[in-house]
């Protein structure tokens, strides 16, 4: 090759190169960059607070939830649980947190207006205000779910899965944005994990919520799993050494059980006899769903779980989140916990809502949306959501038959307390068991939701350290479903 040709080749391997980076740029900024844009560490947000009258934040309804005075000073609503209530989402002016006040930042400080709107302004010798931010959330709403947390830990959330508006989104314990001043300051002391909104990052132990995935794997694993039939004695029996299964209570002799074995048993020791999956699914077996995790594999488990949402990374335009993860078991022992939900499995509520959202909607996860409308102070409409599809976890099959199984749950199986005179209400409790300083703690799970064109609505509800989900959770879901239709 001469030289002419070698130039020409380097010219031209150097633009292939530079369009690559262009091309990976564009999509760098195009899905991080609203994420980077609020970060509190972006100069530009800071001094834009000193320059202009920040916009308000309303709900969907029209209820102030921020809103900035004359002298630019942020203040919040007066309703102190309102306020408490909705504390994550609408996030404070410090930058502490990633609510609207940082993610909607551009819009709250004009930072979409253009340079007639804001010559405008000085010719009118008016201070420049942002634009007005209306939220897809009912802040009364949000507020009764957080009375029905009643002073415990946990989180709600509440999606339409028509349209993927979040309607109830509230977390404890919390922060009140008032006071953030002088939290900085260490003159008040926040609870451990008050900045953290659980509903869409807090990372939870499932328990048998997670029974809606291995669902779904034996569905697409095990040839025709809905006919089979299964036999629960209500515990399973493991070799401690290899984690290999060696049979149920009936097959081992209980007599000989040792310091040698490990058991995988049903709540509270329940014996179910010959169930069908439909049935296992209802009556929420541990010992069936263990065996079909085995004959599932875990690696097939974990394809199953990714393409469910959990670990599956979240890049939502108008909310961040993150989705769990689901780890594979190195055992037989490992592996049928996982398919209960147990081992080392991690979900976060808003993952659980979009599955249960997803199986209402015919397979389809809408796109969370938080964002309803930008509007200038003069009530000027600049801006309003799309509605959009996120991904399609679900075939239509698999979403009508675990819509049948989450029904009957709620119908006579152990979702019973989630059901709601008039409505079809469909649904998967969880009792999530976890070892706190030597004792034995569960967190109480519930998701599910409204078989309904009027009220297309989805939920998860966790309580920590609450309990039973079927007694706890159940009852604030039929609550809040109640109050949503009512």
């Amino acid at each position: 090759m001469n030289t002419r040709n070698l130039i020409k080749a380097l010219l031209a391997l150097f633009l292939c190169m530079f369009i690559v980076l262009s091309s990976y740029l564009v999509y760098v900024v195009g899905k991080h960059g609203p994420r980077w844009f609020a970060s509190p560490y972006n100069i530009r947000i800071r001094t834009q607070k000193s320059n202009i009258i920040a916009g308000s934040i309303l709900d969907r309804n029209g209820v102030v939830l921020a809103y900035s005075d004359s002298n630019s000073l942020r203040h919040y609503n007066s309703d102190i649980s309102l306020r408490l209530s909705v504390s994550h989402i609408v996030g404070d002016d410090y930058g502490q947190t990633l609510g609207a006040e940082a993610l909607y930042a551009k819009y709250l400080l004009g930072f979409d207006k253009n340079a007639i709107e804001m010559i405008k302004h000085i010719d009118q010798n008016a201070a420049p205000t942002g634009n007005y931010c209306v939220l897809t959330i009912d802040a009364s709403l949000c507020k009764y779910a957080y009375e029905q947390l009643d002073g415990r830990n946990g989180a709600i959330i509440v999606m339409n899965y028509k349209t993927g508006e979040i309607l109830v989104c509230t977390s404890s314990p919390n922060f009140d944005p008032k006071k953030m001043e002088r939290y900085i300051a260490k003159e008040i002391e926040l609870e451990e994990g008050a900045m953290i909104n659980r509903a869409t990052s807090g990372l939870y132990v499932p328990g048998s919520v997670f029974k809606i995935v291995t669902t779904v794997a034996a569905l697409r694993y095990i040839k025709d799993v809905e006919n089979m039939e299964f036999e629960c004695t209500g515990e399973l029996i493991f070799d401690k050494s290899t984690g290999k299964l060696l049979g149920d209570s009936k097959e081992i002799d209980k007599d000989e059980l040792t310091d040698k074995y490990l058991t995988l048993i049903d709540f509270q020791g329940e014996e179910h006899g010959t169930v069908t999956l439909k049935d296992a699914f209802v009556k929420s077996c541990n010992s069936t769903f263990a065996r079909l995790a085995l004959q599932i594999g875990s690696k097939n488990l974990y394809k199953t779980a990714k393409d469910l949402g959990i670990g599956k990374e979240y890049l939502f335009a108008d909310i961040i989140a993150l989705s769990g993860s689901y780890t594979e078991g190195r055992s037989e022992y490992e592996t049928a916990w996982s398919g209960v939900g147990q081992y080392k499995d991690i979900v976060t509520p808003i993952s659980m809502c979009l599955l249960a959202g997803a199986i209402a909607n015919d397979g389809a996860a809408m796109e969370p949306r938080l964002l309803k409308s930008v509007q200038t102070s003069t009530g000027a409409e600049v801006y309003s959501a799309a509605y959009r599809q996120s991904y399609s976890p679900l075939t239509s099959r698999e979403a009508s038959i675990l819509r049948e199984y989450m029904l009957e749950a709620v119908n006579s199986g152990t979702g019973r307390r989630a059901a709601l005179e008039g409505y079809n209400i469909g649904g998967k409790t969880g009792t999530a068991e976890l070892t706190v300083n030597g004792k034995n703690e569960s967190h109480a799970w519930f998701c599910g939701f409204i078989d309904s064109e009027k009220h297309p609505y989805a939920i998860a509800v966790v309580v920590e350290y609450g309990g039973s989900g079927g007694s706890v959770a159940a009852p604030i879901a039929r609550r809040i479903f109640g109050k949503i239709v009512d």
